[in-house]
């Protein structure tokens, strides 16, 4: 009975690697590269929160490539050679740390970063600032390279798989350190989600004053140039805002699976249980595929939520197209 399970489970594991996985990469690929376009075309680039997203979009291409990929070509050669060969696996299993809690990491400091931006409080907007921004994915990515270097330390091909030793003290800081850094941001997530839907009701109540003045002002007010420069900035940190609770509200749907399968497999870290420690692990990974369709669809989620989002692609895609033809009338 656990063998039939087990091999149903891999029978399983196998249809979603060989059907489901290459269209998940091929669309997450397009999907982020047109994110990082777009969101360094002039009128978004100058907004702080776009540097988030660049880098969010950047680090689910890594992810996508050191999942997705990995299984695509393990499928297609026959041969795993990520969960047979040393120094495989622990390239795998570095840059899989890696990509997986930069992914999570990103979206905390998109929710607390729009949550400043889109606050009535001129004190918190203050605090994004493009400098403080720089020196906030500097040092990001600076940490999370050198401490995710425990991943090549402690993962090992052991039975076709690349993993740590069980019942081994690395086994127990890795089931540790998975439980923070899944729980830890689905739970800022979603309270800085919260936040931000605030601030977007608050900020939509608030009445323009300049409505009630705009004949005096364009007579009189010098500065009308400036305030209309804040005026804007304002609605494009709101629509920021909002890009924000699109990409958090599907991150936290996405992400409950392998959050509470990893505490799973904290339970059954000292049991014997063939049959329960491969459920568990296949929910495990059913959650990173999950995961890995959040990443690849983040695309339909800024369009959805920004009609500043979708006039920019619509204009890429023109230029795309002008310059296709200019190039075949040249020929």
């Amino acid at each position: 009975m656990t063998t039939s399970i087990i091999d149903k489970l891999y029978q399983i594991e196998v249809a979603i690697n060989q059907n489901y996985i290459p269209i998940v990469y091929g669309i997450g690929l397009i999907s982020n590269t047109l994110n990082i376009i777009l969101f360094c075309r002039r009128k978004l680039r100058y907004n702080c929160c776009s540097r988030y997203f660049i880098c969010l979009s950047t680090c689910q291409i890594l992810l996508l490539n050191f999942n997705c990929l990995r299984q695509i070509i393990a499928y297609w050669l026959n041969y795993n050679g990520f969960s047979t060969v040393t120094s495989l696996c622990k390239i795998y299993a570095y840059f899989n740390a890696l990509s997986l809690v930069l992914v999570r990491h990103f979206i905390c400091l998109i929710s607390v970063d729009c949550w400043f931006v889109s606050s009535t409080n001129a004190r918190f907007r203050r605090i994004s600032s493009l400098k403080n921004v720089r020196w906030i994915i500097s040092c990001s990515f600076l940490f999370w390279i050198i401490f995710s270097i425990h991943a090549p330390i402690g993962f090992v091909p052991i039975s076709s798989s690349c993993s740590p030793i069980h019942r081994t003290r690395y086994a127990m800081f890795l089931t540790i350190y998975s439980i923070i850094t899944s729980a830890a941001p689905l739970f800022i997530a979603i309270i800085f989600g919260i936040l931000i839907l605030t601030n977007i009701r608050e900020s939509s109540r608030q009445v323009n004053p300049l409505n009630h003045r705009r004949s005096i002002i364009f007579i009189i007010n010098p500065i009308q140039p400036r305030r209309n420069r804040s005026i804007h900035n304002k609605r494009l940190d709101m629509v920021f805002a909002r890009l924000a609770v699109f990409q958090i509200i599907p991150y936290i749907v996405f992400n409950l699976i392998s959050s509470f399968s990893i505490i799973m497999i904290y339970s059954i870290t000292n049991e014997n249980d063939v049959q329960k420690t491969a459920i568990v692990i296949f929910i495990y990974h059913l959650g990173i595929y999950i995961l890995c369709s959040y990443a690849s669809i983040s695309f339909i989620f800024y369009a959805l939520a920004s009609h500043i989002f979708r006039n920019e692609f619509m204009l890429v895609c023109q230029r795309l197209c002008s310059t296709i033809e200019h190039n075949l009338l040249c020929r």
